[in-house]
C-alpha cells in the first residue's frame, strides 16, 4: 500500500467519523410545498395563488386588493410575508385571492371567474383573512365584498396593525407580524 493510499483511507475514515458524530447532534428536516397559480389564458389576470404544505393543519384564505406578479415560481415580498405569517400562525395552506384580478397596475378589473374562485376558496378555508389595506378608494367594492362574506362571519378575521387598525395589508410595516382579530363589523369605516 502506498503512502497516498494510506492517507486516503485515513481521510475517508475521519470523514465517516465526523459524519457519525454530527448525525448524533443534527436533525435533517425536509418539506414540500405544492404551489398552484390560476391565470387567465392571456395571462393578464391572476385569480388564485395557493401554497399547501401540511394537510393536517387549518386552511387559510387571504383576500387582498390586487394580485402581484408572483406566480408558481416567483415570489414577491407580499407573498413571502403572507406565506411566512401563515406558517407562523400554524396554518397548513394559504390561498391568496384578490378583490380585483387584473395584473395591469393601472386598471382595476374583476370578473365572474374571480368572484367564483374567491367564493370557492372562502368556502373551503377554515379562516378568511380580509387584508385589502386601509387606503382610500374602492369603498363600494370593499363594502360589497364584506357583505358577500356575511355567510362566513364565524371565520372572518382581519390583520390588525400595531396601532390597532383593521384591514391592514401584509406589506404594511405596522402589520409585518400578523395580529389576527375576528372581524365583528362588516363595514369598512
Amino acid at each position: 500500500m502506498t503512502e497516498q493510499s494510506i492517507l486516503f483511507l485515513i481521510n475517508h475514515f475521519l470523514v465517516k467519523l465526523r459524519r457519525a458524530t454530527m448525525n448524533k447532534e443534527l436533525i435533517e428536516k425536509t418539506s414540500s410545498t405544492k404551489t398552484t397559480a390560476i391565470f387567465s389564458k392571456d395571462n393578464k389576470k391572476r385569480y388564485l395563488l395557493k401554497y399547501e404544505w401540511d394537510d393536517s393543519k387549518p386552511k387559510a384564505c387571504i383576500i387582498m386588493k390586487k394580485p402581484s406578479t408572483s406566480d408558481e415560481y416567483i415570489t414577491d415580498q407580499t407573498t413571502l410575508l403572507v406565506r411566512n405569517n401563515a406558517a407562523r400562525n400554524n396554518f397548513g395552506s394559504i390561498s391568496i385571492v384578490n378583490l380585483f384580478c387584473g395584473l395591469d397596475k393601472t386598471r382595476f378589473e374583476t370578473d365572474r371567474i374571480n368572484s367564483s374562485i374567491l367564493a370557492d376558496e372562502c368556502s373551503k378555508s377554515d379562516i378568511i383573512i380580509v387584508a385589502f389595506g386601509r387606503g382610500i378608494g374602492f369603498e363600494e367594492q370593499k363594502q360589497s365584498l364584506l357583505e358577500g362574506l356575511a355567510a362566513y362571519k364565524e371565520k372572518l378575521f382581519t390583520i390588525e396593525d400595531s396601532k390597532g387598525q383593521p384591514f391592514s395589508h401584509p406589506l404594511s410595516p405596522q402589520a409585518r407580524e400578523w395580529q389576527l382579530v375576528r372581524l365583528e363589523k362588516l363595514t369598512i369605516d
